[in-house]
C-alpha cells in the first residue's frame, strides 16, 4: 500500500508540472503574440528597465570610474604641458618684442642705438623662481639655473615685460638675483623719448624706482619710458625697466621727485630669462 501511495503521489506532481508547463508556454505565446500584434508590453518593459536600470549602473560604475579617472589624468597632464608651452612661447615672444620701445626715439638716437648692440644675438636661458628672500627690505629671488648651465654672476635677468635685475650669487644648481627695487641696486637708464640718461635706485618698493638729481628744468614727464642706458657694462642696451609715473617738484627744491613703475610685476614672477650676452660671436661672462 506504500508503495502504491507514492507512485499515486509522484504521477500527480509529474502530471501537475506538465500543467504548469503547457500553461506558462501558452501564456507565453499568447503575450507574444499580443506584443507582436499591439505592441500592448512596451510600457511594462519600459517600467522593468526602471528597476533594471541601478543594477546596470551599479556593474558598470567600476568600469566607468576607471574610464573617467584615466580619462581625468590624461586631460591634466596634457593641460599642464599645454600650460607649460603657452608660458614657455608667451616668455619668449616676450622678450623678442621688449625693444620696441627704442622705436619711440628720435632717428638718429635709434641709430646710434643700434649701432652700438652686439653683432650676434644674446642667449636667452629659461628659469624658474625656487624662492624669495622673506626680509622685506632685501628684494632678491633664488632661480633654478647655475653655473653648470652657465649662469653667473652679473648677468641680466629679465622677464617677459622687462628688467627685474641680476645674478649677485651663482652656485651650480641656482643662482641669486638682486632685483632693481632693492635698496641697494642702482641701474643706468635713458630716456625713450629725449636719451637722456641717469640712474634708477631702487627703494624698497616693489612697486616704483626712482631718479635722483634730476634739476627742475629737466625734460621729462609722466608716461616716458626707461630703457637701459648700457653705461658700466652691467645691463646690455635698449631693455625696457619702468615707466614714469609721477614728476614732481617741491618748492624752493633744486631738483626733481621722480618715481617710475617696474614694467615687470615683481610681486609675481614665475620664470625669467637670464640674458647671457654675445659680444663678438662669443658669449660675455662677467
Amino acid at each position: 500500500m506504500p508503495l502504491s501511495g507514492e507512485a499515486t503521489t509522484t504521477r500527480s506532481r509529474g502530471q501537475y508540472s506538465t500543467s504548469k508547463l503547457l500553461f506558462f508556454l501558452i501564456l507565453a505565446f499568447g503575450l507574444m503574440y499580443l506584443d507582436y500584434k499591439g505592441q500592448y508590453l512596451n510600457k511594462v518593459r519600459s517600467y522593468i528597465s526602471v528597476t533594471t536600470y541601478p543594477i546596470h549602473v551599479v556593474m558598470n560604475a567600476p568600469k566607468n570610474i576607471f574610464l573617467k579617472l584615466t580619462e581625468s589624468m590624461g586631460q591634466r597632464e596634457k593641460i599642464i604641458l599645454d600650460n607649460q608651452k603657452l608660458k614657455t612661447e608667451n616668455i619668449t615672444l616676450g622678450s623678442q618684442i621688449q625693444k620696441i620701445y627704442s622705436l619711440e626715439k628720435e632717428n638718429k638716437r635709434l641709430r646710434e642705438l643700434l649701432d652700438s648692440k652686439p653683432k650676434t644675438e644674446d642667449i636667452f636661458v629659461l628659469a624658474e623662481i625656487v624662492t624669495e628672500n622673506p626680509d622685506p627690505f632685501k628684494h632678491r629671488i633664488i632661480i633654478n639655473k647655475g653655473s653648470k648651465e652657465d649662469v653667473h654672476t652679473n648677468q641680466t635677468v629679465a622677464d617677459s615685460k622687462g628688467i627685474i635685475g641680476h645674478v649677485i650669487r651663482d652656485q651650480i644648481f641656482g643662482s641669486e638675483v638682486l632685483l632693481i627695487t632693492d635698496p641697494e641696486h642702482a641701474i643706468p637708464i635713458e630716456v625713450a623719448r629725449t636719451g637722456l640718461r641717469s640712474i634708477a635706485l631702487g627703494m624698497g618698493s616693489y612697486e616704483e624706482i626712482k631718479l635722483s638729481y634730476l634739476a627742475v628744468n629737466t625734460d621729462i614727464q609722466k608716461g616716458d619710458i626707461l630703457l637701459t642706458s648700457g653705461l658700466g657694462g652691467q645691463y646690455p642696451v635698449g631693455y625696457p625697466v619702468a615707466i614714469i609715473d609721477k614728476v614732481s617738484a617741491q618748492e624752493g627744491e633744486s631738483f626733481l621727485e621722480v618715481r617710475a613703475k617696474p614694467f615687470a610685476n615683481l610681486t609675481n614672477i614665475n620664470e625669467v630669462w637670464v640674458i647671457q650676452r654675445a659680444v663678438d660671436g662669443a658669449i660675455e661672462f662677467e
